[in-house]
């Protein structure tokens, strides 16, 4: 996935924010590499924020308001993570954090769960929920489709 960014110009951009006292918000999406690259986007999604220590951590589910053509033109072999795959790679994402006091949230209507919480003092209980969605979706608080605003 190129974006136009590196990891490395990513990084000097945040770190100059944050040397100039600008609150730093980073926010991931969820989904955007599709189901070959997803667990080497959330490794390298959590790598990001452990490098910089953002002060907000977002994650949403890509989504397309507009439609996928564009996108789908440009990335001919991408599709959607099912639900249970996009519970995977944020599991992987949060497994990986190693934050020191950043608010996290992923409370955004694209996501089926929502999580909330303070990294890392939070990351247990964040890790057991998500667990929960996965082992058994039924019986987690998801969202109805209908109320994802997808």
């Amino acid at each position: 996935m190129h974006k136009g960014e590196t990891f490395a110009s990513t990084v000097d951009a945040l770190e100059r924010l944050g040397q100039a006292g600008i609150t730093r918000s980073v926010m991931i999406l969820n989904g955007l590499a599709g189901p070959q690259l997803s667990l080497r986007h959330a490794e390298n999604s959590a790598r990001l924020a452990n490098t910089t220590q953002p002060e907000y951590l977002a994650t949403l589910v890509v989504s397309f308001p507009l439609g996928e053509e564009r996108f789908r033109s440009a990335f001919p072999d991408w599709r959607p993570l099912s639900q249970r795959e996009l519970f995977v790679e944020m599991e992987r994402f949060l497994e990986r954090l190693e934050l020191q006091r950043t608010v996290f949230r992923s409370d955004h209507a694209s996501n089926w769960l929502a999580l909330r919480g303070t990294l890392d003092a939070d990351k247990p209980r964040l890790l057991r929920q998500l667990r929960q969605a996965i082992a058994d979706p039924a019986a987690a608080p998801l969202r109805p489709a209908s109320a994802r605003g997808l």
